[in-house]
């Protein structure tokens, strides 16, 4: 088995194995689930904004007032998405969930500030590796994909009608388990999360060029390149270089 599906399997069993023989809250786990959905769908807005959509002007954010719409319109977008994708959590109960956050040792608070601390610094860890890409819209709209299909299974189950029957504890921790399995799943079949969400018979989504990247090169205002995308006028630079020299060879 590689290293890295191991370390994948690994990870999200341990929360399973948490609750099983540590005597972990499922309910609390959920909690935290739900909160790295939204966070991770929050890190994926974001960085669409940084590197695919920038500004109002469709440039790279470059200052306050771009920072500030951004981040405000993160936040409203955020507040739209929480309440459906809340969802999982009421059929567990508000009662239930009010309990962990009551807890003297506050431990479900901290996991939380953790939780958000881990995801910034992922999400700093991928706005460096996009800088280095030409294909950042297809690496986050599988991000994207990844988040919600594995949330969107637990609306699925609870469909079904057999966790509400389990009561609050075993219902929340067949959510965690379906959770987990979703993740390692989804992790090693993208294109599945994409059939979800979208259906079998749902065209191609279509791409649009970086704001950065290796291969993007700053044009004048001036230029006469047309609609050709920067990457591609980065591509072009090379080759009509080297038929100007062949040119002048052949002269010479």
């Amino acid at each position: 088995m590689p290293s890295s599906l191991a370390s994948l399997i690994t990870a999200n069993l341990a929360p399973i194995v948490g609750i099983l023989l540590l005597g972990w809250s499922p309910v609390a786990i959920l909690v935290l689930y739900f909160i790295d959905t939204l966070l991770g769908l929050g890190v994926v807005m974001l960085l669409v904004m940084l590197h695919i959509t920038g500004n109002a002007q469709g440039k790279r954010f470059s200052g306050f007032q771009d920072w500030a719409q951004g981040i405000g319109a993160l936040c409203f977008l955020g507040a739209i998405f929480a309440f459906p994708l809340s969802l999982p959590l009421w059929f567990i109960g508000p009662g239930n969930i009010a309990a962990e956050f009551e807890r003297p040792d506050e431990g479900l608070l901290y996991a939380i500030l953790l939780q958000t601390a881990l995801s910034a610094y992922a999400a700093v860890r991928m706005d460096r590796d996009l800088k280095s890409r030409e294909d950042d819209d297809r690496v986050l709209v599988r991000r994207g994909l990844y988040v919600m299909a594995r949330w969107v299974i637990l609306f699925i189950a609870i469909g079904t009608g057999f966790v509400e029957m389990l009561g609050a504890r075993w219902g929340a921790f067949v959510l965690v388990a379906i959770y987990a399995g979703a993740s390692v799943y989804f992790e090693l079949r993208p294109q599945s999360a994409e059939r979800l969400l979208r259906g079998k018979g749902a065209k191609g989504i279509t791409y649009q060029p970086d704001l950065d990247g290796p291969g993007v090169c700053a044009m004048p205002a001036s230029s006469h390149a047309g609609s050709a995308t920067p990457a591609r006028l980065s591509q072009e630079g090379p080759s009509n270089a080297k038929r100007k020299r062949a040119k002048r060879r052949a002269r010479g």
